[in-house]
């Protein structure tokens, strides 16, 4: 008994050791997920931090804009505030820091509230045509054949006729109140419509072709042999490896239908009542000479706001690229 004992004890004594010294060992570390990773990869991009800070700013003043600016954009209370700085066409003045246009709007308020316009026709604009070109484009490089053949034959005829015509013709049918059921549909509706529904052929040919890669790699190979069907292996396979390149293409595109929005805008295809940025470019160009400030400004914001929407589009896609090293 009295070995059986001492047996034990020397058992014991290893084991405490034992847990000891597992004890002692630091603990392993997890290795960084893919999204640290691409943040610290962004982070080091000084220029994509202020493009960030300049979208982040934006999108405060359009979500806080009735509060910053309660009056409506189309008020023409400044006009019979001349003791205020008011009037047609006056100079900037303590009450409206940017002056007021030919007829007598507040164009600072208009700018605050015009700035939403613009942040929701990019942002949901690329959305939707992200979703068109992503579904079509992965139809289209799983299922091949005629599949890919029809689609890509539409596609070449959105990107055949150039897009500024497409969308000229576009807004003019919706804005003409030949069908009932569109009379009604405000300007950022259609704008929306307009570049989202016409925007996505671009990404749909760069989807089918990273499909295709995608595809000839042996895990998607071997998920068809076992016998997974098509919704859980284009789901679960295939898209997640071509999210990198989707979130830059849409990054991008936000930037790019900003600009397009205001561009149709000022040309005129817009609603004349609507505060969008290049309608208020477009107000100001006959005073271009006498107060520069009413085109100016707005000019700017389209400009910088494109910018930072380019400016971290690029970094994303350098963040992204699994062949940058730290």
């Amino acid at each position: 008994m009295a070995t059986m004992s001492d047996t034990e004890k020397v058992k014991k004594e290893k084991t405490a050791a034992e847990l000891i010294r597992i004890g002692d060992q630091k603990p392993v570390e997890k290795s960084p997920s893919h999204w640290s990773v691409v943040w610290k990869r962004f982070q080091k991009n000084k220029l994509a931090i202020y493009g960030f800070f300049v979208i982040l700013v934006v999108t405060i003043i359009a979500v806080l804009g009735p509060v910053i600016s309660p009056d409506s954009p189309t008020s023409l209370a400044p006009l019979f505030d001349k003791y205020g700085g008011g009037g047609a066409d006056e100079r900037p003045s303590l009450k409206y820091p940017i002056g007021t246009d030919t007829l007598g709007r507040d164009i600072l308020t208009r700018i605050i509230w015009g700035s939403k316009i613009s942040l929701i026709v990019g942002v949901v604009a690329s959305l939707v045509s992200t979703l068109i070109g992503v579904i079509l484009g992965a139809l289209a490089g799983y299922y091949r054949g005629l599949t890919e053949e029809i689609i890509m034959r539409i596609t070449d005829m959105f990107l055949a006729v150039p897009f500024l015509l497409i969308a000229i013709v576009a807004v003019q049918f919706l804005r003409s109140g030949r069908i009932a059921i569109l009379q009604n549909l405000s300007h950022t509706t259609i704008m929306i419509s307009v570049l989202g529904l016409f925007g996505w052929a671009g990404l749909c040919r760069l989807v089918t072709a990273e499909v295709k890669r995608v595809m000839t790699l042996e895990y998607v190979q071997a998920a068809i042999c076992l016998g997974a069907n098509d919704w859980r292996i284009i789901s679960k396979h295939i898209l997640p490896n071509i999210l990198a390149s989707i979130i830059v293409i849409t990054t991008l595109n936000i930037g790019g239908n900003i600009l397009s929005e205001a561009g149709l805008t000022f040309l005129g295809f817009g609603d004349i009542q609507s505060a969008s940025w290049g309608r208020i470019v477009n107000d100001g160009v006959e005073n271009l000479r006498t107060n520069p400030e009413q085109t100016f400004v707005a000019g700017f914001g389209i400009f910088f706001l494109v910018l930072a929407f380019n400016i971290v589009g690029d970094a994303l896609r350098d963040a992204m690229d699994p062949r940058l090293k730290d």
